[in-house]
C-alpha cells in the first residue's frame, strides 16, 4: 500500500499550453518522474511506449507486466495530473491506450 501512495505521488503532471508547440511539446512532468513514462504514454496515445514502460517496471512493482498494469491502473495507484491513468486516459482521449488499459485490467 505504501508503494501505492508513492506512485501516485510520483507521476503529477503539469500542462503548459502552447498553441504553436507539437501535441507531445505542451506537457510538462513536475515532481518524481521515476514513472512518467506511463503518463506520457497516455499523452502520446501510444501503445508501445506503454507497453515498454510496463516491462521496464517488472520486478520494481509487479512480478509479470500484468500485475504491474494493475498496480498502475488501481484507483488509488499511479496518478498522471491528480487523476489514475484509466480517467487520465479519458480526458486526454487517449483511445488507443485506454482500450488496453481496460481490457487488461
Amino acid at each position: 500500500m505504501k508503494l501505492l501512495k508513492t506512485l501516485a505521488a510520483t507521476a503529477a503532471l503539469a500542462f503548459a499550453v502552447n498553441a504553436n508547440a507539437a501535441p507531445e511539446k505542451d506537457v510538462r512532468f513536475v515532481g518524481e518522474t521515476q514513472f512518467s513514462g506511463f503518463c506520457k504514454a497516455v499523452v502520446l496515445d501510444d501503445i508501445k511506449v506503454l507497453r515498454s514502460n510496463l516491462a521496464r517496471n517488472v520486478g520494481r512493482i509487479g512480478a509479470s507486466q500484468r500485475e504491474v498494469l494493475r498496480m498502475v491502473t488501481a484507483e488509488d495507484g499511479l496518478t498522471c495530473n491528480g487523476v489514475n491513468l484509466i480517467k487520465f486516459s479519458v480526458e486526454r482521449d487517449a483511445n488507443s491506450v485506454h482500450e488496453y488499459l481496460t481490457s487488461r485490467s
